[in-house]
Formats: structure tokens, C-alpha cells, sequence
């Protein structure tokens, strides 16, 4: 059922929505605080957190959007690592302004109690203005915890919404009452608002859990905003440490406003690694801006840990790339990250980062000692960019720097990572 708000017929009602799905029993449902985790021990378990504000998609947002105070432990093995984020007031495109926006994740250990913590809040999100009037949403905060209880694995989450003030044109501010899970409260005209949208999982080793307190569709921009997110998740059996890495077939950045151009497909290091199985993602076709067309991607990822020892590869393929209506045709493209740690030594390679052929006006060239070939007016190619980062190394098989004028730059077949010590 949905709750739909009428101009004109506006019933001012103050309500307090406290939604939530805990899976721990009431003696161990206590929300921890970043303060009890100053310590920092080690544990048995793979945790991760993370939290942010807003994330927008669809209508007209810039592909430069992005989340709004995110803050994220990646992947740890220790109890008492804290991380925090605060923005005073952020002006989001396709939502509005959001104000007091502070996002806080961290791990503790008390006692035998080891867990994942991620906490939101947000003071208010003001939808941008229309003809019709303005909506505030107050005092919106999430919780997410993943945590094991010396016996077993438990999760926690809560959404909240303090008030939700409709002002319409030319109108006195009104009370709206907030709605529940499963019934979203629509004005029109201006936005559909959907709360408590929480999740807790069993995952390979472990659980997860996750929360939105309020998801948010804007009519006037056709936007949906995601807000106030937190994720935690926590896994048991890392002998020898922690993963991290991606791999990903294409990036582009200045190819326009509008175009959505980050790392596709994108596939990402599990924490404790793959058990040494080989994880795979494939799409049959990239679309950057109509401007370059890239065919046949995919990535592969590998990993594996022992007592002493952590090794695997992060490995992204491209079949085909075509830029300006083939006077530029690019085939099997192929960037790999590899990376093994024995104690305290550490081997890191590009070995298997590759190139196939490259065909520029239907004459195959390739690459001269310089590493660069410039296309005059189209494109200029460099292969091979490497770099040796902490605890392991990334790969960028291709980069294309656009020569018309624009300035865009698209990377093809990228590889990353890490290998790092509990």
C-alpha cells in the first residue's frame, strides 16, 4: 500500500519511525560506540565496514557524482581500527542539499564479542525546490553490525526518520507522518519515499548486514537516491592475513557530463581471498559515450592463503575495442596483477599483461621503444602502465588520451592487487 500526499488535503501528524531487523537476541543487541575501540588486538575474523550518505542514479547526474561522506574499513583482521567522515552541507545533483552528514565505521573486541560496526546520520535532506513547494527529511540515521559472539554469528541493523516537512508553494510547512516499511509515501510531483530497507545475509564464512534508512525517487529530475547506507560484514579463517584488489575492463573519465563511465565490468578482491577458486565476470559489450564501442569483457580474480603464505591475481580481458567507426581498432587487450607473500618477502609482477594487434585505418602498426603511439587529431595509446603500490602492484594494460580537444581518458584493462600481513 502507499501513503500519497494531496495539496490541499494535508493532514499534519508527528510520528517517530524506528524500524529494525535484528537476528541477535536482546543480551547481545548493544550499540557499540568507536570509543570502546581504541585498542587494537588481532582477531581470527576477515571484517569490513562501510558507510555513506547519498548515492544518485538515473535522469541527468554527472558521471562525476559520488558518494556523499563515504568512509570504509576495506578489510581488516584487527579489532580497534576506527575510520570517520564528516561534510557540514553538500549540494547533491539530482536530490537536493543534505546537511550534518556523518558517517562513522570501526571494530572492536569485547571480550569474546568481535564485531564490524557502521553508523550513519544525516541532519536533513532538503529536496531541491520545484513549482509544486520543497520537502525536508530530518533527522535520518542507520545502523549496521556483523558481529560473532564467541559461539556464533549474529547481525544488527536499525533505520530511523525523525520528521519529514512538506512545504508546498506559497503554502505553511507541514508535518507529513512517516511511512513504513513496505507502504512508501508519495507527493506528487515531487518524490516517492521508501524507509527501513535492511538486510542481513549469510555469507561464505561469515554474515553480513546492511541498511538504507530511506530510499528516495525525485520526480522532477527522475533520480533515486539512496541514503544514510552502512554495510558491515565479518568472516571467519584468515591464517595469514587480508586481500585487496580489482579488476576491471574500462574506465573513462571527460568523455561528457552525463555519461556513467566508471570501472565496468568490476569485480572485487573478497577480503580472505577466493579459497583458490577462479571468481569471473563477463558483459558482452561497453558503450563509452558512442564514441568508442568495446566488445567481450571480462575479468577473473584467484586467491588463496595458508600459515605463511598469500598468493593470487586479479586479471581483467577485452576482445575488442573500436574507436571513431573503426579507424581505430584495438584486439585482445589483457592486464594482470600478480602477487605472492611468503613472510616477509613479497614478489609482485605483471607477467600475462598483454597486447594482441592495433589496427589504425585498416594498417596494423605497433608500439615503438617509446611505449606511445599518437594517432594526429584522434587518440594517443600508451601501453603498460605498472606501478608497484603497498603490499602489491596495479596494472593498466591501455590508456587512450582523446585528441579532440576534450581532453577524456579511458583506460583499458586494469588490474590491482594486494597482498597484506594479519
Amino acid at each position: 500500500m502507499r501513503h500519497q500526499i494531496r495539496f490541499g488535503a494535508i493532514v499534519a501528524t508527528a510520528t517517530l519511525a524506528l524500524t529494525g531487523l535484528a537476528t541477535a537476541s536482546p543480551a547481545t543487541a548493544v550499540v557499540g560506540s568507536p570509543d570502546n575501540a581504541r585498542a587494537i588486538v588481532k582477531t581470527g575474523f576477515a571484517l569490513n565496514a562501510t558507510g555513506f550518505g547519498t548515492l544518485v542514479s538515473g535522469g541527468q547526474v554527472p558521471a562525476s557524482s559520488d558518494n556523499t561522506a563515504y568512509t570504509a574499513i576495506g578489510c581488516t583482521v584487527r579489532a580497534g581500527v576506527t575510520r570517520s567522515n564528516y561534510e557540514a552541507q553538500v549540494e547533491v545533483p539530482g536530490l537536493g542539499t543534505i546537511s550534518g552528514v556523518r558517517t562513522r565505521t570501526w571494530t572492536e573486541k569485547k571480550g569474546p564479542v568481535v564485531s564490524s560496526y557502521a553508523t550513519h546520520s544525516i541532519a536533513e535532506v532538503l529536496i531541491a525546490e520545484s513549482a509544486l513547494g520543497s520537502l525536508s527529511i530530518e533527522g535520518v540515521r542507520s545502523m549496521s553490525r556483523a558481529f560473532h559472539t564467541g559461539t556464533s554469528f549474529k547481525t544488527e541493523t536499525d533505520t530511523s526518520v525523525a520528521r519529514i516537512i512538506l512545504t508546498p508553494a506559497g503554502g505553511a510547512p507541514q508535518e507529513l507522518e512517516i511511512p513504513t516499511p513496505g507502504q512508501p509515501l508519495e507527493i506528487p510531483g515531487l518524490a516517492r519515499i521508501t524507509v527501513g530497507n535492511e538486510v542481513s545475509a549469510k555469507i561464505l564464512d561469515g554474515v553480513r548486514a546492511t541498511a538504507d534508512a530511506i530510499n528516495i525517487r525525485v520526480f522532477p529530475s527522475d533520480t533515486l537516491a539512496k541514503v544514510a547506507h552502512t554495510a558491515t560484514k565479518i568472516q571467519k579463517g584468515a591464517p595469514f592475513g587480508t586481500f585487496r584488489g580489482y579488476s576491471a575492463g574500462t574506465r573513462a573519465r571527460g568523455l561528457g557530463e552525463t555519461v556513467k563511465s566508471g570501472r565496468t565490468p568490476l569485480s572485487l578482491m573478497p577480503c580472505k581471498g577466493t579459497n583458490g577458486k577462479e571468481l569471473t565476470k563477463a558483459v558482452a559489450r561497453v558503450d563509452l559515450g558512442g564514441q568508442i564501442i568495446v566488445r567481450g569483457v571480462d575479468t577473473n580474480q584467484k586467491a588463496r592463503q595458508a600459515k605463511g603464505i598469500g598468493t593470487g591475481y586479479e586479471l581483467a580481458n577485452i576482445a575488442k575495442v573500436n574507436l571513431g567507426d573503426g579507424a581505430l581498432v584495438i584486439n585482445a587487450i589483457v592486464a594482470k596483477a600478480n602477487v605472492t607473500r611468503k613472510g616477509d618477502s613479497l614478489v609482485r609482477n605483471a607477467t600475462g599483461t598483454t597486447v594482441g594487434s592495433i589496427v589504425v585505418n585498416g594498417e596494423a602498426t605497433s608500439f615503438p621503444d617509446s611505449g606511445v603511439i599518437e594517432i594526429p587529431g584522434l587518440v594517443k595509446i600508451q601501453q603498460k602502465i605498472v606501478r608497484r603500490i603497498k603490499n602489491g602492484i596495479s596494472v593498466i594494460a591501455l590508456r587512450l588520451t582523446l585528441l579532440d580537444g576534450s581532453g577524456a581518458v579511458v583506460d583499458l584493462g586494469m588490474a590491482e592487487f594486494q597482498v597484506r600481513r594479519g
